[in-house]
């Protein structure tokens, strides 16, 4: 193996290594092309693509009788930026019951349950790897812009957008035919994107910018850009160094009729008319506002706001603040549960989780976590929370109607950077 040595950035600001330490440059392995990842933002289309995947994977541990894989509600997969694979745990035992060996730093997974089939988008190679889930095997790796993170499935699981985020590009791809389609260039570091319900329109999030680029996908075309706020600084690569922070995510409601998109630089939550393009009010928030995450029944909207170390409330049927709740250092992620009466917000800062009870819209207290938290998935039923724990090589186990961890799943792999669900709320950082 050739080792390389790497550093990447957390979109805060602040540099960033695979396993989530500040200001560190991370030697780093770097393993043969043909590698893949699992690390998942499995969408909800849930379709025999389920069992096809758990005979491959049965195939990839001798150990794990094929049956036991039959259903991915019960699965979270833990991908490892350090050693490059992906742990399987069984959400019924917390066990880890499959490991599958993954390409170099891969940032995000996403799968078509459609055409069965699975994509990871690999930062160090600028490529993605396109893999049948019948056989768990590469059908294709394609070349693709500078440092190509996040993605995101159409709606019909048959087009694939991949945010090239140093090259300031995304790329359009056909999973039908394992191709690059079209390449969409004038976009500033695109960072998280949505499709509108149809999948005609695609809502790229510029982390430069203080604008939301809108593409026609069929013309492979930027059509129009919705300003967030007042362009403080423009991001054009290099210009604004790493402190800049633009548009992290489009966040739409359950109906696709609204998306809030939260200006970090200005200090405000814009909430969008997904239908005319026009920005229908903006909101203010606390300083420095990470994203906004919503909650399963879509009341709310939860902003973590990082300057501050606050977190934001937001009634989608009012579009008001209705709570400003106290925080913590570096915060990445929101999870609710239990009938959704709680969240957790994750402080990779500060080790922890933080308890907010949605029904009183209070902080109800905060749970000390054994490791650096990155990403957590919630089980469909919404009782239990996983979440990966970066320094210790963990996963967190919290029980989300007890409020309280249950256990640490350790044998996981080097650096876990997230863990995922078919069909639940997902996220990456």
């Amino acid at each position: 193996m050739e080792r390389i040595w790497r550093t990447e950035r957390l979109h805060t600001g602040a540099k960033w290594d695979s396993f989530g330490t500040s200001l560190h440059v991370v030697e780093m392995l770097k393993f043969p092309a043909g590698a893949l990842m699992l690390h998942s933002t499995f969408r909800r289309c849930r379709t025999g693509a389920a069992t096809l995947f758990a005979t491959a994977l049965a195939a990839a541990v001798a150990a794990t009788p094929a049956a036991a894989l039959s259903d991915l509600d019960n699965y979270i997969f833990v991908p490892n930026r350090a050693s490059a694979d992906v742990a399987v745990i069984d959400a019924r035992t917390d066990k880890v019951v499959a490991k599958v060996q993954v390409g170099l730093t891969p940032h995000q997974v996403a799968v078509s349950g459609k055409l069965g089939k699975m994509v990871t988008s690999n930062t160090s190679d600028n490529t993605i790897t396109i893999v049948d889930l019948k056989t768990l095997q590469t059908a294709a790796t394609l070349t693709l812009g500078a440092m190509p993170e996040h993605i995101e499935i159409s709606p019909h699981g048959d087009v694939l957008a991949v945010g090239n985020i140093d090259a300031g590009t995304v790329s359009l791809v056909s999973l039908k035919e394992n191709r690059e389609l079209r390449r969409v260039s004038g976009l500033h570091e695109p960072h998280n994107m949505t499709f509108s319900p149809n999948g005609k329109l695609l809502y790229v999030s510029n982390l430069g910018a203080e604008f939301v680029s809108v593409v026609d996908v069929a013309a492979g075309k930027i059509i129009n850009e919705i300003s967030i706020g007042a362009p403080k600084a423009m991001a054009a690569k290099g210009s604004q160094g790493e402190e800049y922070q633009g548009i992290i995510n489009v966040t739409p409601t359950p109906d696709g009729r609204h998306g809030f998109a939260a200006y970090g630089e200005g200090d405000a939550l814009a909430v969008l008319d997904l239908r005319t393009q026009k920005t229908l009010k903006t909101i203010s928030v606390g300083d420095t506002p990470w994203r906004a995450y919503a909650t399963a029944d879509g009341k709310f909207m939860i902003v973590p706001n990082n300057g501050d170390k606050t977190v934001s409330i937001i009634s989608t049927s009012s579009l008001k603040e209705v709570a400003r709740l106290k925080g913590a250092a570096d915060m990445t992620g929101v999870n609710t549960g239990a009938s959704e009466s709680t969240a957790m917000v994750l402080s990779r800062g500060e080790n922890k989780a933080i308890v907010i009870d949605l029904r009183k819209l209070t902080v109800a207290g905060e749970i000390a976590l054994p490791g650096t938290p990155e990403t957590g998935v919630t089980t469909l039923d919404g009782k239990k929370l996983y979440v990966a724990l970066s320094s210790s090589n963990q996963v967190a186990v919290i029980d989300m109607e007890k409020r309280t961890l249950v256990g640490a799943i350790g044998g996981v792999g080097e650096g876990p950077w997230g863990a995922h669900i078919a069909g639940a709320g997902n996220y990456c950082h």
